[in-house]
């Protein structure tokens, strides 16, 4: 099969492309290079036989295209393109998978790969496939004339998950919106646990102890590499996780200025940064607040959390947010003697439209199990919500993305992000 490219090497127009391959079998590895090394128009910058080398040797090498196999020792392939996401934007990444299942095609699309090739490869269709993701580059890299009509490149949008009153579920809240985000719509989302001293969003994702935002002490939230390594994968969703302090004396060390730094850093890579916070207005919250484009007030129907929350809109107010960047949530709906939420919405002078249903004992039970509802009880009334609340946020500021995913879905399609993931 002919290289059918244009006549620009790199995606940047000059020389040649820049490829760097990751598979953990020296044969197969060996073979893939002697056919790159057999077309003048690829150059092999890299080997890696691992997730971590791959990421090492991006960064020092920054490819245009990398070749990864799903099987990567690791962490897997679908693991380190997502990491590679946000380190290496500009970069594509062609997955190499022995089984092109509608799993792995729906992992692979989920964590940012462009193409996927078959192993054993053919060289005239890996070559091909080399040629169309490279077209792809370029174009996505071409300036783009004012006149063209396109809309210009959104920020990621934070989105922080407050309440003046404990116990009201925001780290349940926070943790299956992120989910629900990442899930339904497909969209990149980092989910931020700054609630302090000690956070719960590992617990209910069943993550390991292994890194926190406490990795970021002395390094800043504005080292995109430092953040990047702080990250956790939750692999059933693909949410990326910067966890709370794993030990309480640590909290001490984190500051506000550190939290806002950090989530800034985050939505340059994400669509969505969702973050869980403590009851306080101390000065680790308000950085989170002032940065947050959209605030979801949290609370049940019982009278303290009502009062809170009125304090709260007073403060906003006093603060000068804009009048639509606070959302109140009513969560817990329908419990025994609870106020009613027309009463609600009359004392806080704010209509009550996202109301998440109570249901102790399937939210009680995904806490135990450490899955989120989102994903082991999605027929739920919770879970429901929580998307029809996802879907209001996401719809708000990409409805050119999601609005042909809602169409598909109310005509009866099988949800998928897939096509979101066609960007160029």
């Amino acid at each position: 099969m002919s290289e059918r490219w244009p006549a620009a090497g790199a995606a940047d127009g000059r020389g040649a492309i820049r490829v760097l391959v990751a598979h953990g079998e020296d044969a197969a590895r060996d073979d893939i290079v002697a056919i790159l090394r057999a077309s003048a128009r690829i150059e092999v910058v890299g080997v890696a036989r691992s997730g971590d080398t791959t990421i090492a040797l991006a960064r020092k090498l920054t490819p245009d295209i990398l070749l990864i196999d799903d099987g990567l020792p690791g962490g897997g392939g679908a693991d380190t393109t997502e990491r590679l996401g946000a380190l290496l934007p500009a970069a594509a990444v062609i997955l190499l998978a022995s089984t092109l299942s509608a799993d792995t095609l729906q992992r692979a699309m989920r964590a940012g790969a462009r193409q996927i090739v078959p192993l054993p490869v053919a060289p005239g269709e890996l070559l091909e496939t080399i040629g169309q993701v490279h077209e792809a580059l370029v174009a996505r890299r071409a300036p783009t004339p004012a006149h063209a009509g396109r809309p210009a490149a959104l920020a990621g949008q934070i989105v922080v998950v407050f309440s003046l009153k404990g116990g009201v579920g925001c780290t349940t809240v926070a943790t299956n919106l992120a989910v629900a985000i990442r899930q339904e719509m497909g969209l990149r989302v980092a989910l931020v646990d700054a609630s302090l001293p000690i956070g719960d969003v590992g617990a209910l994702l069943d993550l390991p102890s292994t890194t926190s935002v406490t990795d970021l002490v002395g390094l800043g939230g504005d080292d995109a590499a430092a953040v990047e390594d702080a990250l956790l994968t939750h692999a059933r969703s693909g949410v990326r996780v910067l966890q709370a302090p794993h030990r309480v004396e640590l909290a001490e060390t984190i500051t506000g200025d550190l939290l806002r730094r950090t989530v800034e850093t985050l939505r340059a890579h994400h669509e969505f940064v969702v973050v869980d916070t403590h009851a306080a207005l101390d000065e680790r919250v308000l950085p989170l607040l002032e940065t947050a484009d959209t605030i979801l007030l949290a609370l049940t129907q019982d009278m303290a959390a009502l009062r809170s929350a009125t304090v709260f809109l007073r403060i906003v107010e006093l603060l000068g947010y804009p009048a639509g960047k606070v959302l109140p949530i009513v969560t817990r709906v329908g419990i025994a003697g609870g106020i009613s939420t027309p009463e609600m919405a009359e004392a806080l002078g704010r209509p009550l439209d996202r109301l998440i249903p109570t249901d102790e004992r399937a939210v009680v039970r995904a806490i135990n199990e450490g899955t989120p509802l989102m994903l082991s009880g999605r027929q739920t009334p919770v879970a429901t919500a929580i998307v029809d609340l996802a879907r209001y946020l996401v719809a708000a500021t990409y409805p050119d993305a999601v609005a042909p995913l809602l169409m598909a879905q109310g005509g009866g399609a099988r949800r998928g992000p897939l096509a979101l993931f066609a960007r160029g």
